[in-house]
Protein backbone atom coordinates (compact mmCIF):
# COMPACT_ATOMS: atom_id res chain seq x y z
CA UNK A 1 0.00 0.00 0.00
CA UNK A 2 1.18 3.20 -0.86
CA UNK A 3 2.39 5.74 1.72
CA UNK A 4 0.15 9.11 2.11
CA UNK A 5 1.68 12.20 2.08
CA UNK A 6 -0.19 15.17 1.74
CA UNK A 7 2.27 17.30 -0.30
CA UNK A 8 0.87 20.46 -1.82
CA UNK A 9 3.26 22.22 -4.06
CA UNK A 10 2.97 25.50 -5.85
CA UNK A 11 3.38 26.26 -9.21
CA UNK A 12 4.89 29.96 -9.39
CA UNK A 13 2.32 30.49 -6.32
CA UNK A 14 -0.35 29.09 -7.21
CA UNK A 15 -2.32 26.17 -5.73
CA UNK A 16 -1.40 23.59 -8.00
CA UNK A 17 -1.73 20.69 -5.74
CA UNK A 18 0.53 17.69 -6.09
CA UNK A 19 -1.75 15.26 -4.47
CA UNK A 20 -0.40 12.38 -3.69
CA UNK A 21 -1.45 9.00 -5.48
CA UNK A 22 -3.86 10.39 -7.64
CA UNK A 23 -3.30 8.37 -10.66
CA UNK A 24 -1.61 9.14 -14.08
CA UNK A 25 -4.54 10.97 -15.99
CA UNK A 26 -3.46 12.27 -19.27
CA UNK A 27 -4.70 15.01 -21.54
CA UNK A 28 -6.90 12.73 -23.29
CA UNK A 29 -9.43 11.50 -20.16
CA UNK A 30 -9.29 15.25 -19.15
CA UNK A 31 -10.27 17.11 -22.46
CA UNK A 32 -13.89 16.14 -21.68
CA UNK A 33 -14.00 18.29 -18.73
CA UNK A 34 -12.40 21.20 -19.99
CA UNK A 35 -12.77 23.91 -22.44
CA UNK A 36 -10.22 25.49 -22.99
CA UNK A 37 -10.66 29.66 -23.18
CA UNK A 38 -7.84 31.97 -23.38
CA UNK A 39 -3.94 31.30 -22.09
CA UNK A 40 -2.20 33.55 -24.18
CA UNK A 41 -1.50 37.30 -23.67
CA UNK A 42 -2.67 36.79 -20.17
CA UNK A 43 -2.13 40.65 -18.65
CA UNK A 44 -0.17 40.55 -15.49
CA UNK A 45 1.55 43.33 -12.68
CA UNK A 46 4.99 42.59 -11.46
CA UNK A 47 5.65 44.44 -7.74
CA UNK A 48 9.11 43.77 -6.32
CA UNK A 49 8.92 44.83 -3.14
CA UNK A 50 11.82 47.35 -1.98
CA UNK A 51 14.87 46.34 0.82
CA UNK A 52 14.48 48.73 3.16
CA UNK A 53 17.24 49.86 6.19
CA UNK A 54 14.56 48.43 8.87
CA UNK A 55 14.63 44.55 7.02
CA UNK A 56 18.13 44.84 6.74
CA UNK A 57 18.71 45.60 10.55
CA UNK A 58 16.27 42.99 11.42
CA UNK A 59 18.30 40.32 9.82
CA UNK A 60 21.40 41.95 11.56
CA UNK A 61 19.10 41.84 14.82
CA UNK A 62 18.59 38.20 14.44
CA UNK A 63 22.17 37.53 13.49
CA UNK A 64 23.77 38.41 16.68
CA UNK A 65 20.04 36.92 18.55
CA UNK A 66 21.98 33.87 17.38
CA UNK A 67 24.49 33.99 18.83
CA UNK A 68 23.07 35.01 22.57
CA UNK A 69 24.38 32.49 25.19
CA UNK A 70 22.44 31.34 28.15
CA UNK A 71 23.88 30.67 31.52
CA UNK A 72 22.30 29.72 34.53
CA UNK A 73 22.50 31.34 37.63
CA UNK A 74 22.07 29.76 41.24
CA UNK A 75 22.95 32.15 43.66
CA UNK A 76 19.96 34.77 43.62
CA UNK A 77 16.29 35.22 43.08
CA UNK A 78 14.53 35.54 39.59
CA UNK A 79 14.92 39.04 38.25
CA UNK A 80 12.96 40.57 35.71
CA UNK A 81 14.33 39.37 32.26
CA UNK A 82 15.67 36.44 33.62
CA UNK A 83 14.34 33.13 32.21
CA UNK A 84 12.75 30.19 34.46
CA UNK A 85 12.12 26.84 33.99
CA UNK A 86 8.80 25.92 36.17
CA UNK A 87 6.37 23.86 36.94
CA UNK A 88 2.92 24.97 37.48
CA UNK A 89 -0.56 23.49 37.90
CA UNK A 90 -3.81 25.59 37.62
CA UNK A 91 -7.37 25.62 39.51
CA UNK A 92 -10.35 27.31 39.58
CA UNK A 93 -13.05 27.20 42.44
CA UNK A 94 -10.64 24.60 43.46
CA UNK A 95 -10.60 22.19 40.71
CA UNK A 96 -7.98 21.73 37.64
CA UNK A 97 -8.92 22.59 34.56
CA UNK A 98 -7.69 21.86 30.99
CA UNK A 99 -4.72 23.70 29.75
CA UNK A 100 -4.09 25.29 32.75
CA UNK A 101 -0.91 22.90 34.03
CA UNK A 102 2.77 22.05 32.49
CA UNK A 103 5.88 20.95 33.64
CA UNK A 104 9.56 22.06 32.43
CA UNK A 105 8.51 25.14 30.87
CA UNK A 106 10.33 27.84 29.98
CA UNK A 107 9.58 31.77 30.62
CA UNK A 108 11.36 34.95 30.11
CA UNK A 109 10.20 37.04 33.07
CA UNK A 110 8.62 39.94 31.38
CA UNK A 111 7.82 38.62 27.78
CA UNK A 112 3.98 39.45 28.69
CA UNK A 113 3.49 35.85 27.78
CA UNK A 114 1.53 34.96 30.83
CA UNK A 115 -1.04 36.68 32.11
CA UNK A 116 -0.75 39.61 34.15
CA UNK A 117 0.58 38.68 37.70
CA UNK A 118 2.04 35.37 37.14
CA UNK A 119 5.56 36.58 35.93
CA UNK A 120 5.72 39.66 38.14
CA UNK A 121 4.44 36.80 41.19
CA UNK A 122 8.01 34.74 40.45
CA UNK A 123 10.15 38.07 40.91
CA UNK A 124 12.34 37.72 43.79
CA UNK A 125 11.64 33.84 44.64
CA UNK A 126 14.44 31.48 44.34
CA UNK A 127 14.46 27.71 43.02
CA UNK A 128 13.16 25.00 44.30
CA UNK A 129 10.32 27.04 45.65
CA UNK A 130 6.61 26.83 45.29
CA UNK A 131 4.90 29.94 44.70
CA UNK A 132 0.99 30.61 44.96
CA UNK A 133 -0.21 32.93 42.64
CA UNK A 134 -4.03 33.81 42.86
CA UNK A 135 -4.76 35.44 39.80
CA UNK A 136 -7.76 36.84 37.39
CA UNK A 137 -8.35 35.89 33.72
CA UNK A 138 -8.46 39.31 31.66
CA UNK A 139 -11.89 40.61 30.21
CA UNK A 140 -11.88 39.78 27.51
CA UNK A 141 -9.87 37.16 27.50
CA UNK A 142 -9.54 35.91 23.58
CA UNK A 143 -8.24 33.06 24.30
CA UNK A 144 -10.67 31.53 26.01
CA UNK A 145 -14.01 33.78 26.45
CA UNK A 146 -15.40 31.74 29.03
CA UNK A 147 -12.52 31.80 31.68
CA UNK A 148 -12.91 36.06 31.40
CA UNK A 149 -12.95 37.79 34.74
CA UNK A 150 -12.59 34.78 36.66
CA UNK A 151 -10.43 33.92 39.53
CA UNK A 152 -7.80 31.31 39.17
CA UNK A 153 -4.94 30.15 41.31
CA UNK A 154 -1.43 29.08 39.95
CA UNK A 155 0.95 27.08 41.99
CA UNK A 156 4.67 27.23 40.21
CA UNK A 157 7.65 25.71 41.51
CA UNK A 158 10.97 27.12 40.10
CA UNK A 159 13.02 24.42 38.94
CA UNK A 160 16.08 27.01 37.56
CA UNK A 161 16.87 30.43 36.68
CA UNK A 162 18.62 31.29 34.08
CA UNK A 163 20.36 34.97 32.19
CA UNK A 164 20.90 35.49 28.57
CA UNK A 165 23.35 37.22 27.23
CA UNK A 166 23.82 38.58 23.85
CA UNK A 167 26.85 39.96 22.25
CA UNK A 168 27.85 43.46 20.69
CA UNK A 169 27.75 43.83 16.89
CA UNK A 170 31.13 44.45 15.96
CA UNK A 171 33.28 43.74 13.34
CA UNK A 172 35.04 41.11 15.02
CA UNK A 173 31.86 39.46 15.88
CA UNK A 174 31.10 39.55 11.92
CA UNK A 175 34.48 38.25 11.01
CA UNK A 176 34.14 35.56 13.37
CA UNK A 177 31.04 34.42 12.48
CA UNK A 178 30.01 34.76 8.57
CA UNK A 179 32.22 34.94 5.66
CA UNK A 180 32.70 38.74 5.87
CA UNK A 181 35.13 41.07 7.89
CA UNK A 182 32.96 43.85 8.76
CA UNK A 183 29.50 44.79 9.38
CA UNK A 184 29.09 47.07 6.61
CA UNK A 185 30.29 44.25 3.92
CA UNK A 186 27.96 41.43 5.89
CA UNK A 187 25.04 44.01 5.50
CA UNK A 188 25.45 44.63 1.86
CA UNK A 189 25.37 40.81 1.55
CA UNK A 190 22.34 40.90 3.34
CA UNK A 191 20.71 43.07 1.45
CA UNK A 192 21.39 41.98 -1.98
CA UNK A 193 20.30 38.25 -0.82
CA UNK A 194 16.48 39.93 -0.21
CA UNK A 195 16.98 41.97 -3.34
CA UNK A 196 16.89 38.67 -5.47
CA UNK A 197 14.42 36.71 -2.43
CA UNK A 198 11.84 39.75 -3.61
CA UNK A 199 12.53 39.46 -7.04
CA UNK A 200 11.87 35.81 -7.00
CA UNK A 201 8.82 36.47 -4.86
CA UNK A 202 7.86 39.00 -7.16
CA UNK A 203 8.32 36.57 -10.20
CA UNK A 204 6.19 33.33 -8.16
CA UNK A 205 3.47 35.98 -7.40
CA UNK A 206 2.84 37.23 -11.50
CA UNK A 207 3.23 33.43 -12.34
CA UNK A 208 0.42 32.68 -9.73
CA UNK A 209 -1.40 35.37 -11.55
CA UNK A 210 -1.18 34.46 -14.84
CA UNK A 211 -2.13 31.02 -13.91
CA UNK A 212 -4.83 31.51 -11.84
CA UNK A 213 -6.38 33.78 -14.83
CA UNK A 214 -5.64 31.24 -17.33
CA UNK A 215 -7.63 28.54 -14.83
CA UNK A 216 -10.22 31.12 -14.13
CA UNK A 217 -10.76 31.84 -18.22
CA UNK A 218 -10.98 27.73 -18.86
CA UNK A 219 -15.04 26.17 -18.32
CA UNK A 220 -14.74 22.51 -16.30
CA UNK A 221 -18.11 20.86 -16.23
CA UNK A 222 -16.87 17.66 -14.20
CA UNK A 223 -14.56 15.06 -12.59
CA UNK A 224 -13.64 11.54 -12.60
CA UNK A 225 -15.66 10.30 -10.18
CA UNK A 226 -13.47 7.45 -9.51
CA UNK A 227 -10.47 10.35 -8.90
CA UNK A 228 -12.50 12.52 -7.02
CA UNK A 229 -12.81 9.87 -4.77
CA UNK A 230 -9.24 8.27 -4.74
CA UNK A 231 -7.38 11.71 -4.06
CA UNK A 232 -10.25 12.49 -1.07
CA UNK A 233 -10.04 8.95 0.48
CA UNK A 234 -6.33 9.10 -0.07
CA UNK A 235 -6.18 13.19 1.69
CA UNK A 236 -8.45 11.70 4.00
CA UNK A 237 -6.26 8.37 5.23
CA UNK A 238 -3.27 11.04 5.38
CA UNK A 239 -4.80 13.21 7.43
CA UNK A 240 -6.08 10.46 10.00
CA UNK A 241 -2.55 8.94 10.04
CA UNK A 242 -1.47 12.26 10.85
CA UNK A 243 -3.53 12.57 13.72
CA UNK A 244 -2.23 9.38 15.41
CA UNK A 245 1.14 10.93 15.48
CA UNK A 246 -0.47 13.85 17.24
CA UNK A 247 -1.66 11.71 19.49
CA UNK A 248 1.49 10.75 21.14
CA UNK A 249 1.79 14.45 22.10
CA UNK A 250 -1.59 14.04 24.30
CA UNK A 251 -3.35 16.02 21.27
CA UNK A 252 -6.81 13.94 20.44
CA UNK A 253 -8.64 13.69 17.10
CA UNK A 254 -10.92 16.50 17.48
CA UNK A 255 -7.90 18.60 19.13
CA UNK A 256 -6.33 18.09 15.80
CA UNK A 257 -9.35 18.80 13.78
CA UNK A 258 -10.24 22.21 15.66
CA UNK A 259 -6.47 23.07 14.71
CA UNK A 260 -7.07 22.61 11.33
CA UNK A 261 -9.98 24.27 11.40
CA UNK A 262 -12.61 21.76 11.07
CA UNK A 263 -15.60 21.20 13.86
CA UNK A 264 -16.19 17.72 12.84
CA UNK A 265 -14.74 15.10 10.25
CA UNK A 266 -17.89 15.71 8.06
CA UNK A 267 -16.23 19.40 7.86
CA UNK A 268 -13.10 17.63 7.31
CA UNK A 269 -13.94 15.47 4.26
CA UNK A 270 -16.42 18.77 2.57
CA UNK A 271 -12.61 20.73 2.82
CA UNK A 272 -10.87 17.96 1.80
CA UNK A 273 -13.33 17.50 -1.31
CA UNK A 274 -13.12 21.07 -2.31
CA UNK A 275 -9.22 21.29 -2.25
CA UNK A 276 -9.25 18.56 -4.59
CA UNK A 277 -11.24 19.53 -6.70
CA UNK A 278 -9.12 22.81 -6.83
CA UNK A 279 -6.29 21.16 -7.29
CA UNK A 280 -8.20 19.09 -10.10
CA UNK A 281 -8.97 21.99 -11.82
CA UNK A 282 -5.49 23.18 -12.62
CA UNK A 283 -4.12 19.69 -13.17
CA UNK A 284 -6.58 19.18 -15.67
CA UNK A 285 -5.69 22.89 -17.60
CA UNK A 286 -1.88 21.82 -17.10
CA UNK A 287 -2.39 18.34 -19.67
CA UNK A 288 -4.95 20.01 -22.07
CA UNK A 289 -2.62 23.20 -22.55
CA UNK A 290 0.30 20.98 -22.71
CA UNK A 291 -1.47 18.73 -25.08
CA UNK A 292 -2.61 21.81 -27.47
CA UNK A 293 0.85 23.14 -27.73
CA UNK A 294 2.89 19.88 -27.87
CA UNK A 295 4.52 20.25 -24.76
CA UNK A 296 5.78 17.24 -23.14
CA UNK A 297 7.95 15.75 -20.83
CA UNK A 298 10.71 13.05 -20.77
CA UNK A 299 11.74 9.81 -18.92
CA UNK A 300 15.07 11.64 -18.24
CA UNK A 301 13.49 15.22 -17.08
CA UNK A 302 11.60 13.34 -14.72
CA UNK A 303 14.57 10.52 -13.14
CA UNK A 304 16.55 13.49 -12.98
CA UNK A 305 14.07 15.56 -10.70
CA UNK A 306 13.89 12.02 -8.52
CA UNK A 307 17.74 11.17 -8.63
CA UNK A 308 17.22 15.17 -7.00
CA UNK A 309 15.07 14.07 -4.34
CA UNK A 310 16.62 10.87 -3.27
CA UNK A 311 19.77 12.92 -2.85
CA UNK A 312 18.23 15.55 -0.60
CA UNK A 313 16.31 13.04 1.49
CA UNK A 314 18.62 10.43 1.02
CA UNK A 315 16.23 7.53 -0.31
CA UNK A 316 17.82 4.30 -1.50
CA UNK A 317 15.20 3.77 -4.12
CA UNK A 318 13.09 5.31 -7.13
CA UNK A 319 10.50 2.77 -5.84
CA UNK A 320 10.60 4.25 -2.63
CA UNK A 321 10.10 7.52 -3.83
CA UNK A 322 7.37 6.74 -5.99
CA UNK A 323 5.45 4.50 -3.24
CA UNK A 324 6.23 7.65 -1.03
CA UNK A 325 4.43 10.58 -3.30
CA UNK A 326 2.77 8.84 -6.21
CA UNK A 327 3.17 8.07 -9.77
CA UNK A 328 2.38 10.92 -11.86
CA UNK A 329 3.80 13.61 -8.94
CA UNK A 330 7.29 14.54 -10.38
CA UNK A 331 5.54 14.20 -14.27
CA UNK A 332 3.17 17.08 -13.00
CA UNK A 333 6.30 18.81 -11.83
CA UNK A 334 8.49 18.89 -14.24
CA UNK A 335 5.01 19.62 -16.67
CA UNK A 336 4.05 22.56 -14.88
CA UNK A 337 7.68 24.41 -14.77
CA UNK A 338 7.31 23.92 -18.40
CA UNK A 339 3.68 25.17 -19.20
CA UNK A 340 4.46 27.55 -16.59
CA UNK A 341 7.28 28.91 -18.40
CA UNK A 342 5.38 28.93 -21.68
CA UNK A 343 2.30 30.62 -20.27
CA UNK A 344 4.79 33.45 -19.04
CA UNK A 345 6.27 33.90 -22.35
CA UNK A 346 3.04 34.93 -23.71
CA UNK A 347 1.68 36.80 -21.29
CA UNK A 348 2.06 40.33 -21.34
CA UNK A 349 3.81 42.87 -18.80
CA UNK A 350 1.28 45.87 -18.09
CA UNK A 351 3.01 47.51 -14.91
CA UNK A 352 6.20 46.69 -13.29
CA UNK A 353 8.14 48.54 -10.00
CA UNK A 354 10.97 46.14 -11.05
CA UNK A 355 12.28 48.71 -12.97
CA UNK A 356 12.62 51.34 -10.65
CA UNK A 357 15.17 50.02 -8.77
CA UNK A 358 17.36 48.90 -11.87
CA UNK A 359 16.74 51.47 -14.24
CA UNK A 360 19.41 54.44 -14.01
CA UNK A 361 16.24 56.95 -15.11
CA UNK A 362 12.76 57.61 -15.19
CA UNK A 363 12.78 57.75 -18.91
CA UNK A 364 14.13 54.36 -19.25
CA UNK A 365 12.43 52.56 -16.66
CA UNK A 366 9.74 51.12 -18.84
CA UNK A 367 12.71 49.26 -21.15
CA UNK A 368 14.56 48.32 -18.13
CA UNK A 369 11.14 46.66 -16.64
CA UNK A 370 10.76 44.59 -20.07
CA UNK A 371 14.37 43.61 -19.65
CA UNK A 372 14.57 42.40 -16.36
CA UNK A 373 11.37 40.36 -17.03
CA UNK A 374 13.05 38.68 -19.71
CA UNK A 375 15.79 37.74 -17.60
CA UNK A 376 13.79 36.42 -14.97
CA UNK A 377 11.66 34.73 -16.87
CA UNK A 378 13.30 30.71 -16.63
CA UNK A 379 13.68 31.10 -13.15
CA UNK A 380 12.58 27.83 -11.06
CA UNK A 381 9.45 28.98 -8.10
CA UNK A 382 8.01 25.34 -7.88
CA UNK A 383 7.95 24.37 -4.20
CA UNK A 384 6.66 22.41 -1.44
CA UNK A 385 4.24 23.07 1.05
CA UNK A 386 3.02 20.38 3.28
CA UNK A 387 -0.40 20.72 4.49
CA UNK A 388 -0.14 18.64 7.39
CA UNK A 389 0.11 22.28 9.61
CA UNK A 390 2.37 21.95 12.02
CA UNK A 391 0.52 24.68 14.15
CA UNK A 392 -0.64 23.06 17.54
CA UNK A 393 -3.61 24.07 19.60
CA UNK A 394 -3.14 26.50 22.00
CA UNK A 395 -3.08 24.76 25.62
CA UNK A 396 -2.00 27.08 27.90
CA UNK A 397 -4.58 28.92 29.35
CA UNK A 398 -2.20 30.87 31.52
CA UNK A 399 -1.11 32.66 28.22
CA UNK A 400 -2.24 36.07 27.50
Amino acid sequence: MKKQRTAAFILAGAMLLGLTGCGNNKAKSYSKYVELGQYKGIEYTKTVEEVTEEDVQSRLDSFVEGLSETEEVKDRPVQDGDIVNIDFVGTMDGEEFDGGSAEGQDLTIGSGQFIDGFETGLINHTIGEEVSLDLKFPDPYENDPEKAGKDVNFKVTINSISVKTTPELTDALVKDNTDYDTIDAYKESIREEMKTSNEESAEQQAQSDIFNKVVANCKITGYDEAEVKKCVDDEFNSFKQTAETYANYGYSYEDVLKSNGFETEEDLKKGITTYVKEYLNQKMVLYCIADKEGIKVTSEETDKMVQEYMDMYQVKTKEEVYDYLGDDYFEVRVLSEKVMEFLKENAVLVDSTEADSEAGSSEDAEDTSEASTEADSDAEDTSEASTEEDSETSEESSEE
